[in-house]
């Protein structure tokens, strides 16, 4: 791993386990966090129902060396900026402290496979997450002090922390926003549709004459969204109902929803499975390549000053302010960071 294409980098060793279900940074400690089943240990099984053994882990990447933190369940950690960790416990979580002793644990239902994605807002108080009830994906908040925890009626596919109270997601339409205080939601923006006939920076011809068609012509699809800095990212589908045209774009926007720019427009095959951003607006964009409804191809592609680099082969990691929707990752044979 490494901070940059002129950076030091090192070597981080998983040889020592068997399987890891996530991964992050933990930029103010410069440390990374796992949650891993050492070799030896019940791997995650989802046809036995058999949620493994899933530890929390630590590592300084200069020393190379993972140390145990929490000898408990652990899935999806999140590291605190005033010390501690809170990671998933199967039906809730587990709020440790910097030592990994039990501080306190929330539990809520019963274990799912779903992914529970983790957050931490940008004050570092509140703990994000998701909680899955069948198909339903209910956004739930805790507060790092106990205060009381809350369980959102609001369904989300995708999630992100727009500022200290307010989420931006995802579910079904295009990007709302949830206050966490009170509830309340609202619309960001006013679609794609409807930022293109106002003006979208970038835009491309095709774009232009789709968005210029009657609304009952269209599809409207929409996939993950980020913050980093200043800036709200999202992947959206801008396509007609009865016909070939469509537009599978990286988006940008202001906090405010109200200036778009396409910062990146796919081929026609190829569609954006997910992106990763970097707060200097270099993205890692996962592109997905298709004859007719098969995927034959899988890459990843990038924009920003850290286009090359991102290319050759790095990836960026993931950190506690950002949640994670994959599934438990699938067991690889061992290898290096």
């Amino acid at each position: 791993m490494t901070s940059g294409p002129q950076a030091e980098s090192w070597r981080v060793p998983l040889r020592g386990f068997s399987f890891v279900s996530a991964i992050r940074w933990c930029g103010h400690r410069r440390e990374l966090i796992a949650t891993a089943s050492r070799v030896g240990r019940r791997v995650p099984d989802v046809r036995a129902n058999d949620r493994g053994e899933l530890r929390l882990f630590r590592c300084d990447p200069r020393v190379g060396v993972w140390e145990q933190v929490y000898a408990g369940y652990a899935h999806d950690p999140v590291c605190l900026p005033q010390g501690g960790f809170v990671v998933h416990r199967g039906a809730g979580l587990t709020l440790l402290d910097e030592d990994g002793v039990v501080v306190r644990e929330v539990k809520v239902g019963r274990f799912g496979w779903g992914p529970p994605s983790l957050s931490v807002n940008l004050g570092g108080d509140v703990v994000g997450w998701v909680r899955w009830r069948g198909d339903s994906r209910r956004l739930c908040v805790e507060p790092v002090e106990p205060g009381g925890s809350t369980q959102f009626r609001t369904s989300v596919y995708r999630y992100a922390w727009l500022d200290r109270h307010t989420v931006i997601y995802i579910h079904g339409g295009g990007p709302r926003l949830l206050d966490i205080s009170s509830g309340d939601t609202g619309r960001f923006g006013m679609g794609l549709r409807g930022h293109v006939r106002a003006g979208v920076s970038g835009a491309t011809a095709l774009l232009q004459e789709l968005a210029e068609l009657p609304a009952d012509r269209l599809w409207e699809f929409y996939g993950d969204v980020q913050v980093a800095g200043d800036d709200v990212w999202f992947c959206a589908t801008l396509t007609e109902q009865r016909g070939p045209r469509r537009v599978d774009g990286l988006f940008r926007a202001d906090p405010a929803g109200t200036q778009l720019t396409l910062v990146a427009a796919m081929p026609p095959d190829d569609r954006i499975e997910g992106f990763h951003t970097m707060p200097d607006r270099s993205v890692a964009i996962l592109v997905a390549t298709y004859e007719g409804t098969t995927i034959v191809n899988r890459r990843q592609m990038a924009v920003g000053p850290l286009a090359q680099f991102l290319t050759s082969g790095w990836s960026p990691l993931l950190d506690s302010r950002d949640p994670e929707f994959g599934f438990h990752r699938l067991p690889t044979p061992a290898q290096d960071a």
